[in-house]
């Protein structure tokens, strides 16, 4: 649930309003009552920007039944089991892969774009782990995943 600012402004100054009253009431002296105003706001304004910047967790969990990352499912052509005896080269899972027009191109695409997908799809990394990794921002690896699902869309 977001923060309604104008709902919540208008509750906080109606509240003050009051609060107006009941402090000239009791004796106090503007001065006074602008400084507890004035941390009011400044809490309030605290509260806002929480708000703004939190979310609740998702219910599930990231990671399927297997303790991989849900991320399989959407790499679903590109999961292949290795059997004893085969290459062990990184990539090597490449070359299993049976759709002709996936494997040309998975061919065509960089070292570091094989990495991260490997890293993502294969290993079960998440974006932030392997930002982590690279030494760059999670948002700078979900850019270069999305360029790579538009080079395997298009192809």
């Amino acid at each position: 649930m977001s923060f309604n600012y104008a709902r919540e402004k208008r509750m906080f100054d109606r509240e003050w309003e009051q609060l107006h009253k009941e402090y000239v009431a009791a004796g106090m002296s503007e001065a006074a009552i602008a400084q507890m105003k004035a941390f009011d706001w400044g809490w309030f304004c605290s509260r806002r920007v929480y708000s703004d910047h939190t979310q609740s967790l998702p219910e599930e969990s990231p990671y399927d039944e297997e303790g991989r990352s849900t991320l399989f499912r959407k790499f679903a052509a590109l999961s292949v089991a290795f059997e004893q005896g085969q290459a062990s080269d990184r990539y090597a899972w490449v070359e299993t892969i049976e759709d002709e027009e996936l494997y040309r191109q998975l061919r065509t695409l960089s070292a570091a774009d094989l990495e991260l997908i490997t890293l993502i799809a294969m290993e079960g990394y998440r974006q932030s782990d392997v930002a982590r990794m690279w030494g760059c921002s999670q948002v700078a690896v979900h850019k270069r995943m999305k360029k790579i699902k538009k080079i395997l869309r298009s192809g």
